[in-house]
């Protein structure tokens, strides 16, 4: 095999993919976002359905859907109800639903996902977590941090069209490359989801392991300081005002593009397997990431604290008597550290990957109601706990224990 060949394996898988997404994502070959019903809006505005019917009369008034289907004539098509994302967002937004509404003086909260190891439903976990904390209402920014762009793909976009400006590189080249900018801003792209921007992921982010390090020997020649684990920080701060929430994934490897990742966040969410291998990576994880952490607080001379670190167990097949041993050993080891949230490796999380889609993202399950309700379930109950603690120790709210 040449490497003749090899480029032609590469055209050839890349049309291939084109072609698959197209087929699922018809009729339009992109993603759409899912629509609502009135009993789901009432659930996702924390109401219940009749009190719900009895606001939706009153939706004229405030300017809000309806959520009626009418013909051009006014004429209505059908008994029920169907609400966009966006139009959903806008009910739960007015109605308060589960946000929290932050004060001027709370920045949003950047939250990082991240592991060792591939094969733990990071990437999946992250996107879910935007998403879910969109329908609570608020604003989410997404970045992408892995050159793999698979948080791109699930956010409708495709990875191999990615421009270098919608990335972070742009940060990560020297102040004297055509491209380089400081600011974050003009990556920022809106996706398919109302509420969830995206900083895209693209294999350009390779460029960023060589880059940074670079401009740090070159500031150290020249007499300079340069910290590359403050470049997202600093790039970050003129944004958070403008979101609630602004959630990381990162690949699974230890680099100076995903210590940018972790230096910049508030929080910290650890996916891990019940299995062996996993929890030895995860001890591993913490070695390296202490390690260039304490180098890191040398450079930078600003003690380093995270509002809150979560372990949160996936792809768990809880009916497996060693997948429940395995769970009380990530209890031993973490301790107050692990979520109660735990996602579960069901068929509607397979299939959802499948179809490059989350369990937000499935309109219509086709299969056992149960088992996708139990996916639904769990994301939910992550997404509320994630926002809980954030809302507890980041930005100091009172909740008093149910």
């Amino acid at each position: 095999m040449t490497l003749d060949d090899l480029e032609a394996l590469d055209e050839h898988a890349t049309t291939m993919m084109e072609r698959i997404k197209a087929a699922v994502f018809k009729p339009t070959g992109g993603k759409n976002a899912p629509t609502f019903n009135a009993t789901q809006l009432a659930a996702l505005c924390n109401r219940t359905h009749a009190a719900m019917l009895r606001l939706l009369d009153k939706a004229p008034e405030w300017g809000l859907a309806t959520g009626v289907i009418t013909d051009g004539q006014g004429r209505k098509l059908s008994a029920h109800r169907s609400f966009t994302l966006e139009e959903t967002i806008d009910w739960v937004r007015h109605l308060g639903g589960l946000r929290y509404e932050r004060r001027d003086d709370q920045p949003g909260a950047v939250v990082t996902v991240g592991f060792f190891k591939g094969g733990v439903g990071k990437t999946v976990i992250a996107t879910s977590l935007a998403q879910g904390l969109s329908l609570k209402g608020y604003k989410v920014l997404a970045i992408d941090f892995d050159p793999q762009g698979s948080m791109t793909a699930l956010l409708g976009g495709n990875p191999a069209a990615v421009e270098q400006e919608e990335t972070f590189t742009p940060l990560a080249l020297p102040p004297t490359s055509q491209g380089h900018r400081d600011s974050l801003i003009e990556s920022i792209r809106p996706t398919y989801w109302s509420g969830v921007d995206v900083v895209a992921g693209s294999t350009g982010l390779f460029a960023c392991e060589f880059y940074l390090p670079l401009r740090a020997m070159n500031a150290q020649a020249e007499g300079k300081r340069f910290n590359f684990l403050e470049v997202l920080q600093r790039a970050l701060d003129p944004i958070r005002a403008e979101y609630d929430y602004i959630i990381i994934d990162t690949p699974p490897a230890l680099s100076y593009t995903t210590m940018n990742a972790y230096w910049a966040s508030d929080a910290i969410l650890m996916p891990i397997v019940p299995e062996g291998l996993s929890l030895q990576s995860s001890v591993q994880f913490w070695n390296m990431f202490t390690e260039l952490a304490s180098t890191a607080r040398q450079l930078s001379g600003d003690p380093k604290t995270y509002a809150w670190l979560g372990v949160v167990p996936s792809r768990v097949e809880a009916h497996k008597a060693p997948v429940q041993e395995m769970l009380k050993w990530i209890r031993m080891f973490y301790g107050e550290y692990v979520m109660t949230s735990e996602i579960p490796l069901t068929e509607t999380i397979k299939t959802g990957s499948t179809e490059f889609a989350t369990v937000y993202d499935i309109k219509k399950y086709v299969g056992n109601a149960k088992t996708y309700e139990r996916a639904r379930v769990a994301f939910d109950k992550l997404v509320t706990e994630v926002d809980l603690m954030t809302r507890r120790n980041l930005w100091h709210e009172r909740i008093e224990e149910a």
